[in-house]
């Protein structure tokens, strides 16, 4: 990888970490899961980010702690992961990320399409 590659990627990853995650579609998601979710961390991918011409799109990992019954004298706190993606754009020769999603069926046992005709 050549160095201004390399230097795209790590403004990409450093974009994608400075995101307000609450102004995304993914928080929509995480938020349903518990009566106080907060996001610990997102991980990304350097180098499986994948360019198209001036777009740009990567996988990502959502570790969240989800917590319940906050107001009664036995609450529950449980961590978790979920697979996620962020797309964007380069836009004068800085990445602008426009959007970032999660996938949240494994918490509701969700199966996916592909794997419903082995049931």
């Amino acid at each position: 990888m050549d160095d201004k590659n390399r230097i795209l990627r790590q403004k990409i990853v450093e974009a994608v970490q400075a995101i307000d995650y609450q102004d995304t579609q993914a928080w929509s998601d995480l938020d349903l899961l518990s009566t106080s979710t907060q996001i610990d961390t997102v991980e990304t991918f350097e180098n499986e980010i994948r360019f198209e011409g001036d777009q740009f799109e990567g996988p990502l990992t959502w570790y969240v702690v989800l917590r319940y019954g906050m107001n009664t004298d036995d609450p529950l706190e449980t961590s978790e992961s979920f697979p996620g993606t962020f797309h964007g754009s380069v836009v004068d020769s800085e990445p602008v990320i426009d959007d970032m999603t999660v996938d949240t069926s494994s918490f509701h046992g969700g199966i996916a399409d592909h794997d419903a005709s082995d049931f």
